[in-house]
């Protein structure tokens, strides 16, 4: 039973891996995460109330330099990255006036209207005690780092948003479903032992989860597509879709309608344990190769465990 596990929690690790890459490939083709970095300036920023400042900040020539190309379907252009250090940079440029050198805590806050909020901000950090240049820069780059933070987290729920929707996709194009994986596993000793081995052997070989190699930039269709295929062409992946038949064929397609239903619901359980994420299940299968490679004692447990060396060999 214990190799049953261990095979559905592999499964489950390397599907999840395939959502998490094609939800990074997708999020650099849509330019989700220049959309969050931007809707996290335009709040610095009170765009709501003044849109001015933001304005003239996405018009400085170092933000420029930083922008994305524009490309089909992207929701924004901004930058997937600013530093502390360029935002301060940008920011100042963009408070002082022009053609002179920020003398003092002052010729920040100099060009803003005395009602505006960003400029109340401002004026709480210069309260704090930050009265030279460089320090009052300094309280700027923390509290630019704390906004990216929460930025990210609206990033990481986005993504949860949509993971789910994903995990049901990749169930349904590699014909994923949960019962059938946990009935091969069951009823077929050779392939539920040889997957229990891969899953030995990655766990041995790996003490964090290998993060899949992304590109930085934008990418078309195209590449999107084969950098998926990369993907499913490594050895765990293709080993494991073998072992578990992983795929459509016609005999798949030709059941009744009771079959049916308890695949689609099966697809609903494998992108529900697609969602939970890859670092979820590498973390579940490290604790559950310790308790299988401890329970292999000699004299019923007993005895000191051994150390099992894995032969098994895999391709990276």
């Amino acid at each position: 039973m214990l190799e049953v596990i261990v095979g559905m929690i592999f499964t489950f690790m390397l599907l999840s891996l395939l959502g998490t890459t094609f939800n990074e490939l997708v999020s650099a083709w849509r330019g989700w995460r220049g959309f969050y970095l931007e809707e996290a300036l335009k709040r610095l920023l009170e765009f709501k109330d003044d849109p001015s400042v933001f304005n003239k900040f996405k018009k400085n020539a170092m933000y420029q330099q930083l922008m994305q190309h524009k490309a089909p379907l992207r929701v924004s252009q901004a930058p997937a990255y600013l530093s502390a250090a360029n935002f301060t940079s940008i920011l100042t440029n963009v408070l002082k006036k022009k053609g002179e050198a920020v003398q003092s805590v002052e010729d920040f806050m100099r060009e803003l209207p005395k009602d505006s909020q960003l400029r109340e901000v401002l004026d709480q950090f210069k309260e704090e005690g930050h009265s030279t240049v460089e320090e009052f820069k300094g309280r700027l780059q923390s509290w630019f780092d704390d906004v990216m933070y929460q930025s990210s987290g609206w990033y990481k729920r986005h993504l949860q948003f949509v993971t789910f929707f994903v995990g049901l996709g990749i169930a349904v194009l590699l014909n994923a479903d949960s019962f059938q994986i946990y009935s091969h596993l069951t009823t077929n000793a050779s392939n539920r032992q040889r997957l229990s081995a891969l899953a030995t052997a990655f766990s041995n070989n790996n003490e964090t989860l290998p993060a899949p190699v992304l590109p930085t930039g934008s990418l078309s269709g195209s590449e999107i597509k084969n950098e998926l295929k990369n993907f499913t062409n490594t050895a765990e992946f293709k080993a494991t879709s073998n072992i578990l038949g992983l795929g459509w064929s016609t005999k798949e397609v030709m059941v009744g309608p009771k079959e049916w239903l308890l695949r689609i619901l099966g697809w609903f359980v494998t992108a529900l344990a697609i969602s939970l994420g890859a670092p979820f299940w590498f973390d579940v299968l490290k604790k559950i190769i310790t308790i299988q490679s401890t329970g292999n004692a000699p004299g019923g447990g007993t005895g000191p465990a051994q150390v099992i060396i894995n032969t098994v060999e895999t391709k990276k």
